[in-house]
């Protein structure tokens, strides 16, 4: 095809002979049925404390409930032999997790929001405090699904719509971060409504004042979720002053109201770790010992581009359980199939602004990614599921874009649910296999 444009709009209206649109959210009813069954399988096979930083959220979380404060990151929060003892399960008798408090820096939303559902547990045995808290994050992500599905109803025909889902679904990690404690699963959910809210505000003719604030605080939200939604604030910024009629009032009142929200967390910042270190970056390294960025060498690059890759689909518990290469393999060769779909099929683009939108989304999740391990050393590809929803779409539509319209639809779900078969793989014949023997308490 010679354009996005057009190609965009055939996918819109492709497929609508094997999925109509009342079939949709029957499709998305089943991907919310498989993750769900999935979730629950990561919170039952995943031994207490090995998600990782799992022992750090819930400590925050403690905090919270107990007094109502934030936590300070401080000298001691961070104890490299504890923290070895505990990945390896082998924690001793006089051993307490309570002294793993290195999280303590981070923005406040997911921890303030899980602090009644601690309360309501605190008299259970801790299994029981965790693995509630893992359903609290379990349910984000189904959330998430949702707000996936409506992002692809943007740019997408119901039939391939509802391949997104699913595909969010097929990702093994996606499953395993939400089903586990932490801010990540209120950040991805935060993230894809972003792009919801963002996609929609391009379709209107205009944005007033009122609908700028809106975005601002929507958009102050996420940061106060998960730092790496700070890339909303260039891209909600841009979509503001594209359909504001009032530029500069609009922009004020976005920048503004933001502002607004995330104040009261920024005042706590700066009074704990001063008016030159309010992210606590500073603080962040002298309390952890964690690796620094080694400098850039042709060994650094394969090492980071291949444990990325293995953390984005499957690399369980604190990193340690790696999956057969046969499966990378699976999974490279589908992604090696869109994106080849996308490149032989959408030549010379004339780009509308919601799939740029998304495109930025993706490329703002990837800055953000590498500018973290500039600093630290951590190659981690679930940071990239901030982008997650528009990462499935252009899965969805490089698949598609190698069969005829009639095809399109059957054959995207048929892989997003192959993708699925593998994360049910990965849990029982990756993961259980890979906690054999490790017990932590």
């Amino acid at each position: 095809m010679s354009s996005t444009v057009s190609r965009a709009t055939s996918l819109r209206a492709s497929g609508a002979t094997t999925v109509r649109w009342r079939e949709a959210p029957l499709v998305l009813a089943c991907a919310i049925v498989a993750y769900s069954a999935l979730a629950l399988g990561y919170i039952d096979r995943t031994p207490i404390w090995q998600n990782p930083d799992e022992p750090a959220h819930y400590n925050y979380i403690e905090q919270v409930a107990d007094t109502g404060t934030l936590p300070v990151l401080q000298q001691g929060d961070w104890n490299t032999a504890l923290l070895d003892r505990l990945k390896n399960g082998r924690l001793q008798p006089t051993d307490s997790v309570a002294s793993i408090r290195y999280e303590g820096w981070q923005p406040p939303l997911y921890y303030v929001l899980a602090a009644p559902l601690f309360r309501l547990s605190e008299r259970e045995p801790v299994e029981q405090q965790v693995n509630t808290l893992r359903l609290f994050g379990a349910a984000l992500g189904a959330l998430t699904l949702i707000a996936g599905y409506f992002v692809a109803r943007e740019v997408l025909a119901p039939s391939l719509a509802a391949a997104v889902p699913v595909a969010m679904v097929g990702v093994p990690m996606f499953s395993a971060v939400s089903s586990s404690i932490s801010a990540d699963a209120l950040g991805n959910l935060l993230a894809a409504v972003l792009v919801l809210v963002l996609l929609r505000t391009l379709a209107l003719q205009r944005v007033d004042a009122r609908r700028a604030s809106a975005l601002g605080a929507l958009v102050a939200l996420g940061v106060l979720a998960k730092l790496a939604l700070a890339i909303f604030v260039p891209i909600g910024l841009a979509v503001v002053m594209y359909r504001a009629t009032r530029k500069l009032r609009c922009a004020l009142a976005f920048v503004g109201v933001g502002a607004a929200v995330g104040t009261p967390w920024m005042i706590h910042q700066v009074t704990s770790y001063g008016l030159t270190d309010p992210l606590a970056t500073a603080r962040h390294a002298i309390v952890t010992d964690q690796p620094r960025f080694p400098g850039l060498t042709p060994e650094y690059v394969s090492s980071f581009v291949t444990i990325s890759f293995h953390s984005f689909w499957a690399q369980f518990g604190w990193m340690g359980i790696v999956a057969p290469d046969r499966l990378y393999w699976a999974w490279g060769a589908l992604c090696v199939l869109a994106v080849l779909g996308l490149l032989l099929h959408l030549r010379s683009p004339r780009w509308q602004p919601r799939w740029l939108l998304l495109g930025a989304t993706i490329i703002g999740a990837w800055l953000a990614y590498l500018g973290y391990n500039v600093t630290f050393q951590q190659p981690q590809g679930r940071y990239l599921f901030t982008a997650l929803a528009p990462l499935a779409v252009f899965l969805v539509v490089g698949w598609a874009a190698w069969v005829p319209p009639r095809l399109r639809g059957p054959v995207s779900l048929a892989l997003s649910f192959a993708l699925v078969a593998l994360n049910a793989y990965a849990l029982l014949r990756v993961l259980g296999p890979g906690f054999l023997g490790v017990t932590s308490s």
